[in-house]
């Protein structure tokens, strides 16, 4: 387990105590057991030691993180229940140092991550609970902050990382990692640069099948492509490649003053999708009719610049970003055409070129800027406060063409949608604090917030609203503002002991629909059909805000001379309004607010240096996520569980450090990650099972270099993460699913120059 009290392998071999991480959490140095909130810390060490390199890892392993993964690049992070399966907006906060780069957007990747490699940075902060009067760009269920190590004045040094081996059922894995740190002028000026390049091989195939077998049970049941005759077969398919480089400046030209500008370059190209077909759910392939590769790129650039200015009592702080980011998806949509229509047979274009497949193309790029102010003295009396300002543009256009569509429809335009959206975020926050006695603290936080979201749609082709020729599309503007407040009590009864109350409000803001057809064509009167069943004569095109508030106890205790750590709470969430995606039988899907629903659940990390030589980490989570209300649009009823949401996960590694010499050291460690069943809605509400992930690193360390041999997935776990909505039309006949890399092997080595 990654938790929030782990020692590097040099601290452990120093003593026997864990060694506590410095954390900026509320945005001052403090340790995670004296900050009363609820927050898991990684260190960078830590992450290098247990081979970590991405966030689902960090993910699988922290307590109170769901996500909905479709593979690389392709992530959305879920706490405490607050799942993001409706809207536009995540749930969950991401910030790269003092940039947020979450995303708020229409298209279907627009609520996912970046996906960087971690190699060089300080920790990793996982804040679960609304955030918001601390933070520029708030968030309504928690924030995962990536804190990158800053240059150094007077020391020139540089690291290199280099892996490699091989998964069952794919192929060859490699890559390489290197970090620089230059100097430039003493106590003045250094430059550090970052650099990533991975090769990881696919597992997954793709299968064309001639002739394709047809659905039966009157098109609701899938034809059994186990059976059918394969015509072609390319293996491996979901392979990707990461690249990357992160550079950072820190210049200080006079005392007190400090300027950081960083660049960072990441792009991800992957041959195909991490999906598999489900029927038959069993085997690592996706079957098409027709010879239709699925690619995937993701590209983003950020510009940063941080300048701090350090009074006598306090330090104000301005954080300046830019940046921009393109996705482009492909998904084969045949066999979901020829379902929907019910036609007597695939259809493929007679020129010998195939089906051209359903293309998404996504763009974002967000111009931000946060200044704050904050107390930096020991007095009685802490504050901060701060303003932030986000301008976010996002673009997504889909699109497909076949030419043999044109005599079957009249047009060779099956799909064309142009969705440009704008959201603009003003805010004001901040926190006070006031030491009553030695050990109890009392703090409030307010925000203020200002959203102006605008939204439109240019749709097209026999799949659009308008008729096959036409073209037509509408626009919706919505302005939001509000208050967030937060409440914390804090009792620090000794240096070992912390206990907390905390309430707090998180609010996310509402967005805009495409337009469904009802009439025109024959999935036109379906789509009006289902809405009327639901007393529409329209889908709505737009949806309103979603809020929670989040109550929590929790406590933070180092026991037995610092060689055990304790950290829990429990939490229960009210959550109005949510915002749900609502499945039409004609495959169309739509935000809206379903009614309210409550969270309540806990969270628990202990750390143990048993020994010298032995440590183990546990961690534990329950989440128990219902509906309070039925809501016959989303086709729920008061008590069910909300989708995305397992009931329990938890954690266990045995970590083993034995001194071989003044010089080596054997290191080993043993990790079990348990997620537990849950439920995903495509055209159907699906059970996931649950699933255990082992993993297994033994190695030498020395003071500057380290080697370790690993084992992902020991046990070759087959597992289904996530069931994924078809950018196409969701059908009842087969699902994709994401799954998980079987057991992949291999040799790590790290070196310290």
């Amino acid at each position: 387990m990654l938790s929030g009290l782990v020692a590097s392998h040099a601290a452990l071999a120093a003593g026997d105590t864990l060694e506590e991480i410095v954390v900026t959490a509320e945005k001052r140095d403090s340790t995670v057991e004296k900050t009363p909130i609820s927050i898991t810390a990684i260190s960078g060490t830590e992450l290098l030691d247990s081979g970590v390199s991405s966030l689902t890892g960090v993910a699988e392993e922290v307590p109170g993180i769901s996500m909905k993964t479709g593979g690389p690049g392709q992530t959305e992070f879920e706490m405490r229940g607050l799942n993001s399966a409706g809207g536009n907006s995540p749930t969950v906060g991401f910030y790269l140092d003092e940039t947020p780069v979450t995303s708020f957007a229409y298209a279907t990747s627009g609520k996912v991550v970046i996906d960087p490699d971690l190699y060089d940075l300080s920790r990793v902060e996982v804040l679960r609970g609304p955030q918001g009067t601390l933070y520029g760009s708030g968030s309504m269920g928690g924030t995962i902050r990536l804190l990158t190590n800053e240059p150094q004045f007077n020391e020139y040094h540089a690291s290199g990382e280099l892996i490699g081996g091989g998964t069952e059922g794919g192929g060859l894995n490699g890559g390489e990692n290197g970090m620089v740190n230059i100097p430039l002028v003493q106590d003045k000026l250094a430059l550090r640069i970052v650099e990533t390049d991975k090769y990881t091989s696919g597992w997954i195939d793709r299968i064309v099948l001639d002739p394709f077998p047809l659905p039966t049970n009157g098109g609701l049941t899938r034809g059994n492509v186990l059976s059918a005759p394969i015509a072609q077969k390319d293996e491996n398919v979901n392979w990707e490649h990461l690249e990357s480089v992160r550079a950072t400046v820190l210049a200080k030209p006079i005392d007190n003053l400090t300027i950081e500008p960083m660049v960072m370059g990441q792009r991800i190209t992957s041959g195909g999708q991490s999906l598999i077909d489900n029927p038959p759910g069993t085997v690592e392939a996706h079957y098409q009719p027709f010879d239709t590769p699925e690619p995937y790129s993701d590209d983003f650039l950020l510009l940063a610049m941080t300048i701090k200015y350090h009074f006598e009592d306090f330090e104000i702080v301005s954080a300046t970003s830019k940046w921009r980011r393109s996705m482009t998806q492909v998904q084969d949509g045949s066999e979901v055409l020829q379902d929907v229509l019910a036609l007597p047979s695939l259809y493929a274009n007679q020129g010998g070129l195939g089906y051209d497949p359903w293309t998404e193309r996504d763009s974002a790029s967000q111009v931000s800027q946060e200044v704050r102010i904050a107390s930096t003295n020991n007095a009685p009396f802490q504050w901060l406060v701060g303003m932030f300002y986000g301008d976010l543009s996002s673009v997504t256009d889909q699109s497909s063409y076949d030419n043999a569509a044109t005599p079957l429809f009249g047009t060779n335009v099956l799909f064309n949608e142009h969705v440009p959206q704008n959201f603009n975020q003003n805010a004001a926050f901040g926190e006070a604090s006031y030491q009553i006695t030695d050990s109890l603290k009392a703090t409030a936080g307010l925000r203020w917030f200002s959203f102006d979201n605008s939204f439109s749609t240019t749709e097209y082709g026999f799949f659009g609203p308008y008729g096959t020729l036409q073209r037509g599309g509408s626009t919706s503007e919505a302005q939001q503002s509000g208050f967030n407040p937060k409440f914390n009590l804090a009792y620090l009864p000794t240096d070992d002991l912390t206990v907390y109350a905390t309430a707090a409000k998180g609010f996310r803001p509402g967005g805009g629909n495409e337009i469904i057809p009802t009439s025109g064509t024959q999935e036109g009167e379906a789509c009006g059909a289902d809405l009327a069943a639901l007393g529409k004569s329209t889908s709505p095109l737009t949806y309103g805000p979603d809020t929670v508030w989040d109550y929590e106890l929790g406590e933070k205790a180092r026991l037995l001379d610092g060689r055990v750590t304790i950290n829990g709470d429990i939490y229960y969430e009210d959550w109005a309004a949510v915002q749900r995606a609502i499945t039409l039988n004609c495959g169309y899907i739509y935000s809206d607010n379903a009614g309210s629903a409550s969270v309540y659940g806990s969270e628990l990390e202990i750390s143990g240096k048993v020994t010298p030589e032995w440590t183990v980490n546990l961690t534990g989570n329950y989440t128990y996520a219902t509906y309070t209300q039925s809501s016959v649009e989303a086709g729920v009823v008061k008590g069910e569980r909300l989708p995305d949401v397992p009931m329990w996960t938890t954690s266990a590694s045995l970590i083993y450090r034995h001194d071989l010499s003044d010089e080596y050291a054997l290191v080993g460690r043993l990790t079990n990650s348990y997620i537990g069943p849950m439920t995903d809605v495509t055209y159907y509400v699906d059970k996931l099972p649950g699933y255990d992930l082992m993993s297994a690193r033994i190695g030498i360390e020395a003071d500057k270099w380290s080697g370790f041999f690993f084992i992902n997935n020991l046990t070759d776990e087959h597992a289904l993460l996530t069931d994924i909505n078809s950018q196409v039309l969701n059908i009842p006949t087969m699902t994709r699913v994401a799954t998980n890399q079987p057991r992949t092997f291999g040799i790590d080595l790290n070196y310290q120059f």
